[in-house]
């Protein structure tokens, strides 16, 4: 944890003296911190930048995204889903059965409005555990019976295949290769070296790694 802060310490310093060379303002009041870590450490004493105490956060907003400590995404899967089950209440006069859109119209306002806030950013969370799999599944499954206006205990499987559609958990894997897949074409070396290796790769360089990552799961041999 020292080791952490004081390099910490060090860097922001760096950025410090390059916002005073170029005459930059720094807004500590919007400035988080956050430690990433699987283990439990004692909380650290609050991080001094621009001469302001900055606490310690357990979630942190970037670029949409919000991420935990622990890097498990529980947190970004519940807002988001929180915010489809928001968005069902204005849609439903568009999506019930009284509607006069037909359902592919409706399948597709779905796919355009409703899929990529659950899926936003889903390459980079798509390890996620399977339960947070399964309450993204349930927000999905309640408006696919709603566009198709079938009971409640309609089978997933019989779900999907009525409104011609795939499971969340499939289209995010289709997503996460599609996305590596792009980054090994890029002119950007940077991205390019994004997700370009092997599982057998890491284990070289780190014997005891067992977490499996999207790159292993969906595009190993």
């Amino acid at each position: 944890m020292d080791t952490i802060i004081n390099r910490l310490t060090q860097a922001s310093r760096t950025l410090l003296r390059y916002f005073s060379k170029w005459k930059l303002q720094v807004n500590p009041h919007k400035t988080e911190v956050i430690l990433f870590t699987r283990r439990r450490p004692p909380p650290p004493p609050p991080f001094v930048f621009a001469q302001a105490q900055i606490p310690w956060s357990t979630h942190i907003r970037y670029l949409g995204l919000l991420l935990d400590s622990k890097l498990l995404y529980t947190y970004h899967i519940n807002h988001s889903t929180r915010k489809a089950q928001g968005l069902l209440a204005l849609l439903f006069p568009l999506l019930a059965s009284d509607s006069t859109l037909t359902q592919s119209t409706k399948l597709h306002l779905y796919n355009l409005v409703i899929r990529p806030t659950i899926t936003y950013a889903a390459p980079v969370w798509s390890s996620t555990s399977l339960s947070n799999y399964k309450q993204l599944q349930t927000i999905q499954s309640k408006y696919l019976r709603v566009i198709g206006n079938l009971p409640k205990r309609t089978p997933i499987t019989q779900l999907h295949a009525s409104i011609n559609t795939i499971p969340i958990r499939d289209f995010i894997y289709k997503q996460t290769v599609t996305f590596y897949n792009s980054c090994l074409t890029h002119n950007n070396p940077l991205i390019r070296s994004i997700g370009n290796y092997t599982l057998l790769d890491l284990l070289s360089i780190y014997p005891k790694y067992i977490h499996k990552r999207p790159k292993h799961i969906l595009l190993s041999p």
